[in-house]
């Protein structure tokens, strides 16, 4: 069954932006799904066009059968959302956040305590749960955030960059909540432009640039558009393209050249050439990193060009 779906989803802005341009995607109940890509990729409008907070200019988008539009009640209903830009009121204690806001979905007050009591110990709050919103670090704001919306058990809980700010045990925790919530049969949805977090958490995933979608699978399918299996990373410093292009193909990031040798034999020779100048160079396998490299990296340099 399909948690949400939308189809040929366009959102032009009124200074004439388009931030969306055709988005045609569906998601599996019981999943997690990430909407990955860079800042300005298009991801929050989407998210927002998807939970009612944002008119499309144009497609349709549905959540559980109810079209965001047209059946909008029946849609806040059913879902949880937490904004990226999302702030928890400064004067309530972590306890309150969560407990407060179960009752205003309509649990009762032993409900929402024991709900709250749950996700709280879940997500490592413990140390914090009577202390006030407003002496709380940005990465533990957002915590309070993620354990508000995971506590309702909505059907489809909306997370827009849920792990920003945290550190990686923290994250970590959250993580290992949002795959437990969906083992439960929920739907998680999530933003991020972190490539881990798309690895660590999600059953499929959809990559979108400049509000189009490039790629979208499991992370083994997408993996597996690339033609390569192997890549590596060299000092750009010390090397130039021109030199590593009989190599493999070559993508500067940065202060580095990512490099995709088109066999081991390859691989060997580069080892070779690198360690012949004293070059750092480090090799791994392919990743969701690299599906993001070549399909919006290596191709906006291209546009450029």
């Amino acid at each position: 069954m399909e948690a949400l779906s939308a189809e040929r989803l366009v959102k032009v802005y009124g200074n004439g932006f388009h931030a969306l341009k055709g988005i045609t995607l569906s998601v599996n109940s019981g999943t997690v799904f990430s909407l990955l890509g860079r800042n300005g990729a298009g991801k929050t409008t989407f998210l927002r066009i998807m939970t009612t907070q944002l008119l499309p200019t144009s497609g349709t988008g549905v959540v559980l059968g109810y079209d965001v539009v047209k059946e909008a009640k029946e849609v806040r209903k059913r879902v949880a959302v937490v904004p990226q830009e999302s702030k928890p009121i400064y004067l309530l204690t972590v306890r309150e956040h969560v407990k407060y806001y179960l009752m205003m979905r309509g649990f009762s007050m032993v409900e929402a305590s024991e709900k709250a009591r749950k996700v709280i110990d879940d997500l490592g709050l413990n140390d914090y749960v009577d202390t006030l919103c407003m002496k709380l670090s940005g990465g533990l704001k957002r915590k309070v955030l993620v354990a508000m919306a995971v506590a309702t058990e909505a059907d489809v809980i909306f997370l827009d960059e849920p792990t920003t700010g945290l550190d990686p045990i923290a994250r970590r925790l959250v993580w290992d909540v949002i795959n437990r919530v969906a083992r439960s049969g929920k739907t998680v949805f999530l933003t991020t432009h972190n490539m881990a977090e798309v690895e660590a958490v999600a059953n499929e995933f959809a990559l979108i640039n400049d509000g189009k979608l490039v790629a979208q699978g499991s992370v083994d399918e997408v993996q597996r558009m690339l033609p390569y299996r192997m890549r590596a990373e060299v000092q750009a410093t010390a090397s130039s393209p021109e030199e590593l292009l009989e190599f493999g193909e070559v993508v500067p990031v940065g202060r580095r050249f990512i490099v995709y040798p088109r066999s081991e034999e390859d691989s060997r020779r580069l080892y070779e050439y690198c360690t012949a100048r004293h070059v750092r160079v480090s090799f791994s396998p392919v990743g969701v990193e690299d599906v993001f490299i070549r399909k919006v990296v290596a191709r906006g340099a291209e546009e450029k060009h």
